[in-house]
């Protein structure tokens, strides 16, 4: 594990050794590392929904009520809303619908999703509530991670919603046990983090089963990993030259 990440998930550990997730979206042991996009940000991230989705207020609404009702999140009321809502919420709506409308436009309307790097497992709900609004029926959804981390993301999406179907990969294992050939991997703002050691490693076991995907690319420059299609500048910016890319 990269050293980067002891903190973050020895944080993670503590509160699910206690079964405690009451606060953990304001605290600065977590928000660190997550679930700290900002009011300013938030305000951005509804500006694009409103103006280059099909999703409603009251579908935004519902997507915050149930992502907002577990650990106590930072809120901020907007105008057009009413309501106070978490930015991180609205991050994770619009990036679920760049991501399904990806797929649209590929034609990929079945499919095996792999997220790796899922947090608390808030993009991974935000896909599956909205995946058929786009018309993607999502065949299976696996998380990829630190064996801590999976412990607050099973937590907590079992919380907010036990219907909702995810398997779970140790990324000790970089996807080698992972049987689907088809993949359609997702990464926000994980991949490029992660140390060069371990971005090979995924590479060699898991990219030869990915065969389409998006990943928020941040941290590092952009190199050629293999299968780029398209790169677009990140919208809303939130750091350095940080960029969405396709595939």
């Amino acid at each position: 594990m990269d050293t980067y990440y002891d903190r973050y998930s020895n944080y993670v550990k503590s509160i699910c050794d206690t079964n405690n997730l009451t606060d953990f979206k304001s605290d600065p042991q977590y928000t660190w590392m997550l679930e700290h996009v900002t009011p300013e940000l938030g305000s951005k991230y509804l500006d694009c929904i409103l103006s280059k989705t099909n999703i409603t207020k009251e579908e935004i609404l519902d997507f915050c009520k149930l992502n907002d009702t577990i650990g106590n999140p930072s809120k901020k009321e907007y105008d057009l809303l009413k309501v106070p809502v978490s930015p991180s919420s609205l991050r994770y709506i619009y990036h679920a619908h760049l991501i399904l409308t990806h797929m649209k436009t590929l034609g990929t309307l079945n499919t095996d999703i792999l997220e790796l790097g899922g947090g608390y497992g808030g993009l991974c709900l935000a896909v599956q509530m909205f995946a058929p609004k786009y018309g993607i029926c999502i065949n299976s959804y696996r998380i990829c991670d630190l064996a801590n981390i999976i412990r607050l993301q099973k937590l907590y999406l079992d919380r907010v919603n036990p219907a909702l179907r995810v398997e779970y990969v140790d990324a000790a294992s970089y996807g080698k046990d992972i049987a689907c050939e088809s993949l359609f991997l997702i990464s926000n703002y994980c991949f490029s983090e992660i140390s060069s050691e371990n971005q090979i490693l995924y590479r060699q076991n898991l990219f030869p089963k990915v065969v389409h995907g998006f990943i928020a690319w941040n941290h590092i420059p952009l190199y050629n990993f293999g299968f780029i299609t398209r790169v677009e500048p990140e919208v809303p910016l939130t750091g350095p030259d940080n960029k969405y890319v396709y595939f």
